[in-house]
């Protein structure tokens, strides 16, 4: 009996601890899979890095959409998609780096990754392009972090869809988004 309670009393201690160390990061813990989804309008501003005390990349086009919860469906937040230092390949790709703001209700994290974008070949009807990012494991991506983010340091992986259809490059120019984001922090 003894043992039991030692057992349970380290137990309570133990999670008392992590609890107080931000373990956790206040509940949404240390891997994170959201979804920045809709549809997003050019803005060339570079307002999202400058209200974050952050220097615009030139020539960045930012897409302001929602950021939704992948497990549940439910608008979360909000999140900005910024897209600069586009190049475009032989075979219809393009390369670029992104610039990922997701605002939670309890911080706001930013990442930076390099993307590929290739068009799609079969299936996924709806969308033009497949896109993806993929930190190498030792990577960190994060640049930014505040509120229960702050100091946080990770990767961030990119899986998605977009529709480019309407999209000529131009201020207010519509991308629809469909894109996973994996966050371990």
């Amino acid at each position: 009996m003894k043992s039991i309670v030692k057992t349970n009393i380290f137990l309570v201690i133990l999670v008392t601890l992590l609890s107080a160390s931000g373990a956790n990061a206040g509940g949404i813990g240390k891997n994170i899979v959201v979804l920045l989804a809709g549809t997003g309008y050019a803005d060339f501003s570079g307002t999202q890095f400058m209200q974050l005390g952050l220097t615009p990349p030139p020539n960045v086009a930012c897409f302001d959409m929602d950021l939704v919860d992948a497990k549940t469906g439910n608008v979360i937040g909000s999140g900005s998609d910024c897209l600069s230092e586009v190049g475009f390949s032989d075979t219809g790709g393009v390369m670029l780096t992104a610039t990922s703001f997701f605002h939670f209700p309890g911080g706001t994290l930013v990442s930076e990754g390099l993307v590929t974008v290739q068009p799609v070949l079969h299936g996924s009807t709806g969308y033009t392009h497949v896109t993806g990012a993929v930190p190498s494991p030792s990577e960190n991506n994060v640049i930014y972090g505040d509120g229960k983010f702050k100091k946080a340091a990770g990767s961030v992986r990119l899986s998605g869809l977009v529709d480019m259809t309407n999209f000529a490059f131009g201020p207010g120019d519509p991308i629809v988004f469909d894109c996973v984001f994996v966050i371990d922090i």
